[in-house]
């Protein structure tokens, strides 16, 4: 049965979300439009194509995502994971992912699709062979997912819209929760909600709505930045306002008055009020008294001259200060993200830097479990594909720890892991280490520090073997001191059997 009310029902609900996203993009891009109380002036500095903001926004956004980063995936079983970080290599997604997460928390939402490919060439004997899965971005602005109004985690249906290329045409699918795709376009020279017309099914081997949806917030994210709209507004017009007259500070205006007063009381024009002082598009002054760096204003004759002060730095340069510091109070940015802590002496560091990102990290945790339920569906999703069995398989995503810790810590915190038994790659991995790195120093030859520690090992091994000679006349059991001797002499041994095992060059 043909869906055509329910497509049109989302088509309508995924244009109303999309000038939330846009103008997300925008705060975040710096292509947002500065604001003007006067008709005037906007007509004055717009005629100039001059970008003089700094845009301040997209610092929330970028704070939260740099502390959001997947290094590693584990399952309980080997040869899933050995799968699985096949298939995140095979798509890229040690890149894809970042963006994926920089788009949720600047949009609210970001949808990763997931799809199977088949050997479709005409040589395969079985069709049918899964050769791999596609999984990419998906732009807000496109796609939209819908959830069950009792359940926020339950999908009930999506909807996909794209351009064909051909006139205005475009054509949407609309997701069905029992796995049904179907396909609909419009002609040719119409593109509204209403002239959508269904064309066919598409099969879907996956049986479910093979969309992934990464947010912060349920049912649908909010962009991160959306509350630095208005302080940003703020330090749009106070920089553009300071620096669009910075030229009357190196060539002021002048004016010079008359000795006699002139009958017609000036120039009426000037003082009317009406927008007729404003330059044409020809760029005729419409008024005698034009005002510019370094002009001079006849006022009727000529008494004395001077010039006008151009207006007070700090008037501008304060209530930017302010803009800053109300934004990153509204975002819950910590001021230095925005620039150096002139009261601190500079940018903080240590102890002081995991104080002040308090309220940072407890907002980076909180998304990034959201984050986290997103990549692990999407990592289900591949295995239920990729393996025979995957209803008992438990996957563990690694994240890069939010918390910042010096690498010296970093350090002595994963020795302890590894003094308590767990394996050392797992260990790096939980520091933030990623797993070729890791895979490169386990597998390579012992470094200078090690040929020391295992040298020095050597040195204490003599010294302890005289003592222990000692001990042994005093009736220690020599079985408890063989063994323990066996085993530093193993260790030692380790470094001659890598090096005879290595290729004469």
């Amino acid at each position: 049965m043909v869906s055509t009310k329910l497509l049109q029902k989302a088509l309508k609900e995924l244009e109303d979300a999309k000038p939330a996203y846009v103008e997300a993009d925008r705060f975040y891009t710096g292509t947002f439009v500065e604001p003007f109380q006067s008709v005037i002036m906007q007509r004055l500095l717009m005629r100039k194509e001059v970008n003089y903001k700094a845009v301040l926004s997209a610092v929330p956004v970028d704070a939260v995502v740099e502390k959001l980063e997947i290094v590693d995936i584990q399952t309980t079983d080997e040869d899933a994971t050995d799968e699985l970080q096949n298939f995140w290599k095979a798509n890229q997604l040690q890149f894809v992912h970042k963006s994926a997460i920089l788009a949720a928390e600047k949009f609210g939402d970001a949808y990763i699709f997931m799809w199977p490919e088949y050997d479709e060439s005409q040589d395969s004997i079985e069709p049918d062979v899964l050769t791999g899965i596609s999984a990419s971005y998906q732009s807000p602005l496109k796609v939209r997912v819908f959830y069950d109004d009792m359940n926020p985690a339950r999908k009930t249906h999506a909807v996909k819209r794209l351009k064909t290329g051909r006139g205005k045409q475009e054509r949407a699918w609309l997701y069905l929760r029992d796995g049904t795709i179907e396909m609909y376009e419009t002609p040719e020279n119409k593109c509204g909600i209403e002239d959508f017309r269904y064309v066919e099914d598409v099969d879907n081997p996956l049986d479910e709505i093979p969309f992934i949806h990464l947010r912060n917030d349920l049912p649908y994210g909010r962009p991160l930045h959306e509350k630095a709209y208005g302080p940003q507004n703020q330090i749009t017009k106070f920089l553009v306002n300071e620096v669009s007259g910075s030229d009357f500070n190196a060539f002021p205006q002048r004016y010079a008055l008359a000795k006699t007063k002139g009958t017609s009381g000036g120039d009426d024009i000037d003082w009317s009020g009406q927008d007729d002082t404003v330059p044409d598009q020809d760029e005729n002054q419409v008024s005698k008294l034009v005002s510019g760096p370094g002009r001079i204003w006849d006022l009727s004759g000529f008494d004395s001259v001077g010039q006008f002060n151009s207006a007070d730095v700090d008037q501008y340069l304060k209530p930017i200060e302010k803009a800053v510091e109300l934004m990153a109070v509204a975002t819950g940015t910590p001021a230095y993200y925005f620039s150096a802590d002139s009261v601190g002496g500079g940018t903080p560091s240590g102890e002081s830097i995991r104080q002040r990102d308090a309220r940072l990290n407890t907002k980076a945790s909180w998304h990034q479990q959201h984050l986290d339920a997103g990549f692990e569906e999407m990592l289900h999703m591949a295995a239920e594909l990729l393996l025979v069995d995957s209803d008992d398989l438990s996957i563990s995503i690694k994240w890069k720890p939010i918390e910042y810790v010096s690498e010296t810590e970093k350090l002595e915190l994963i020795g302890r892991k590894i003094e308590l038994g767990i394996p050392i790659a797992v260990a790096f991995a939980e520091g933030g280490y990623d797993e070729e790195t890791v895979t490169e120093w386990m597998s390579g030859k012992p470094n200078d520090i090690e040929l020391g520690r295992r040298v020095a090992l050597l040195n204490t091994l003599g010294d302890a073997m005289q003592k222990l000679g000692t001990a042994s006349a005093l009736g220690l059991d020599m079985a408890n001191v063989n063994e323990l001797v066996t085993g530093v002499i193993a260790d030692i041994g380790g470094l001659r059997e890598q090096q005879d095992d290595e290729p004469a060059v």
